[in-house]
């Protein structure tokens, strides 16, 4: 039960947040608020800084805060009779300044993007056409209207790619300011190059050179990992901390989608890749319970001997992980692989992250190649951002994934290196447009647990014959190509439970290779769909 006081705070919350967000949250929840917007108590915040702590951040969603502390403050700390835990995240340590970096000049950008049919995708060409974003492109798709953020190692949109992105709102959260390119002293020189690089491959748009997925998206950036210091790698605890302010941060100002290619899995065994263990997974949960998608990297450890499964807070239960392929679709060596310690499949998608094009951070109008599950991801972010776009009609984030988990190369046949499969944009707008098809993707199971009736083999080479064989009666089945198109059916069947199928069409002619979608319909008036995989 809440207290008048909770309650006035969550009236206040409610008053403060965007109206997008409440729409999503109301759509999702069927309320815009909750108790984990309540905030931290701040009587125990004070009583903890009163101890002599320094204030970092604060969580709503963990019930937390993140503190600068001695061992003597601490010990005062763990006393208090409303303290759970204490958790080490990081030495702090004072920096001494550093001379400032070198500014290059920037050359000037077209004040307005000249959006064309047919674009030039210049060196972008391969990672765009490989899962045919270019087909929602040519239909006038580019991400207008939804909102995407980014958590990552921060942002210089000095690029000639960059340099017209909508950029909605930023935040360093390691800085605590509102600037989320390098800043010297407290950066190193470069901190800011990942981050440019990932976000080139969403945002990116330069005519004939260069072209994002979803360049006409609105972007929250949130500078929430620290790549070194003083020269020397920086990976601890407290950048978990910084990620989960900043999905908060994002959630409340709107996101639809969040990108973040960051893993953590240095202080984790692999029992606690298990969904519900690491702070991020935790948070990343939540966010996706509050209508939000999340898209982060599976990581880049499949070749190690010792850990190469993903990393949280890719093991999170309807967290979209990426892994990486090549330009020929196979999976690279490096990408991180699952299942999840609880035996989920993992990663889900995956798209190109070897080869891939990005903006190069240090020449303004140049590009270069990077490898990563962490480029894979925005491929797919992206996607997810002009599937809303094109199909308003699906209105639950969660069916955006089915869709296109549904639609993916390897859907028939999932598996913990693949996922769901290569993404397939064009098959997914045209799936979703198919009659019936929004029912029947609500009642599909990625798992493939609730089938009634089997079909085998698939996928099927041409020459074979198709078997079906149901544990319910068989009145009606059909079989449509990806565009809608009837291409064979059986109709009133005496409740059939065996059938088969020699792969010709109504007329007779043998089908050509592809997609086919299988619609039976059962006495029962119960339907089912299956895909059928169709090859050479």
């Amino acid at each position: 039960l809440l207290n008048t006081d909770s309650k006035e705070l969550l009236e206040k919350y409610i008053e403060s947040l965007p109206e997008r967000t409440r729409i999503r949250r109301q759509r999702v929840q069927g309320s815009a608020i909750d108790t984990l917007d309540l905030p931290v108590y701040q009587p125990y915040i004070n009583g903890v800084l009163n101890c002599g702590a320094k204030l970092c951040l604060t969580s709503r969603w963990l019930n937390g805060i993140t503190i600068i502390a001695n061992e003597k403050t601490l010990k005062s700390i763990a006393n208090l009779p409303y303290v759970d835990s204490i958790q080490k995240v990081a030495n702090y340590k004072i920096r001494t300044p550093k001379p400032k970096q070198k500014t290059s000049v920037i050359r000037k950008a077209p004040l307005k993007i000249e959006i064309s049919p047919e674009k030039d995708y210049g060196l972008s060409a391969t990672q765009i056409t490989q899962v045919h974003i270019d087909a929602l492109h040519n239909r006038g798709y580019h991400g207008e209207g939804i909102t995407i953020a980014l958590l990552d190692t921060g942002f210089d949109l000095s690029h000639i790619s960059l340099r017209n992105v909508n950029v909605l709102a930023q935040y360093d959260f390691i800085n605590n300011d509102n600037e989320t390119k390098d800043q010297l002293p407290s950066d190193d020189i470069g901190q800011d190059d990942h981050g440019t690089e990932v976000l080139s491959i969403l945002a990116g748009y330069d005519q004939g050179n260069f072209v994002g997925v979803a360049y006409g998206a609105n972007y929250l950036l949130a500078k929430t990992e620290k790549v070194s210091e003083d020269g020397v790698m920086f990976e601890k605890q407290i950048e978990e901390d910084w990620w989960v302010a900043g999905l908060e941060w994002a959630e409340q100002n709107g996101a639809d989608i969040v990108s973040s290619s960051l893993g953590y899995s240095d202080w984790y065994s692999y029992s606690d890749m298990n969904g519900r263990t690491a702070k991020t997974t935790i948070a990343a949960n939540i966010a996706v319970d509050k209508g939000v998608i999340v898209v982060v990297s599976a990581g880049n450890e499949g070749k190690s001997n010792e850990h190469p499964y993903i990393s949280a807070p890719a093991d999170g239960f309807d967290v979209v992980a990426v892994g990486s392929v090549n330009v020929d679709g196979l999976i690279s060596d490096f990408s991180s692989i699952g299942p999840t310690y609880d035996g989920r499949i993992k990663p889900d998608l995956v798209a190109m992250g070897e080869g891939t094009y990005v903006a190069d951070p240090s020449n303004n109008i140049g590009y270069r190649k990077a490898n990563g599950t962490s480029m894979a991801t925005p491929i797919v972010a992206g996607t997810l951002a002009l599937l809303k776009q094109a199909i308003p009609e699906i209105s639950k984030p969660k069916m955006l994934v089915k869709l296109l988990k549904y639609t993916a190369s390897r859907s028939l046949n999932p598996d913990n290196r693949y996922g769901w499969g290569l993404i397939n944009a064009e098959s997914a707008y045209k799936y979703a447009k198919f009659p019936g098809s929004i029912k029947e993707l609500n009642d599909w199971d990625p798992m493939g647990l609730d089938s009634i009736t089997k079909v085998f083999p698939n996928p099927i080479k041409i020459g074979q014959m198709l078997e079906m064989i149901g544990s319910k009666p068989i009145r009606n089945i059909k079989f449509y190509d990806i565009t809608g198109n009837l291409i064979y059916q059986r109709k009133d069947l005496d409740d059939a439970r065996y059938l088969t199928w020699d792969l010709k069409n109504d007329y007779g002619r043998k089908i050509a290779s592809g997609i086919y979608i299988c619609i039976i319909e059962y006495t029962n008036g119960r339907t089912e769909s299956k895909r059928i995989a169709i090859i050479q």
